[in-house]
């Protein structure tokens, strides 16, 4: 695999250029070793609200949909609750993250 565009604060370049293996590369770069299935949860549910909306859910929004509480997502994303799961998701600084 070809690693994936990066800009200055290692958010992915291009969203289209992400897939798993890459969310695993840049889950490993927050400090987070392995990604279960509430990390992959929350991924997704900001992948797929980003592609619907064009722009970042609300931290409520990711705590409603997925039924995690703030300080779960907290403990699941350390780098911050919100930027920590976009940046993991492919989104760049510049959707709002």
């Amino acid at each position: 695999m070809a690693m994936a565009r990066m800009d200055r604060e290692g958010y992915l370049v291009d969203w289209s250029e992400w897939d798993e293996e890459v969310a695993q590369v840049l889950a490993r770069d927050e400090g987070i070793e392995h990604l279960t299935e509430k990390h992959w949860l929350v991924i997704s549910f900001i992948r797929n609200y980003y592609e619907d909306f064009q722009q970042i859910p609300s931290l409520r929004k990711i705590c409603t949909h997925t039924g995690l509480n703030t300080l779960e997502i907290y403990r699941l994303f350390p780098s911050g609750p919100v930027r920590g799961p976009c940046r993991i998701a492919g989104l760049s600084s510049l959707s709002g993250c």
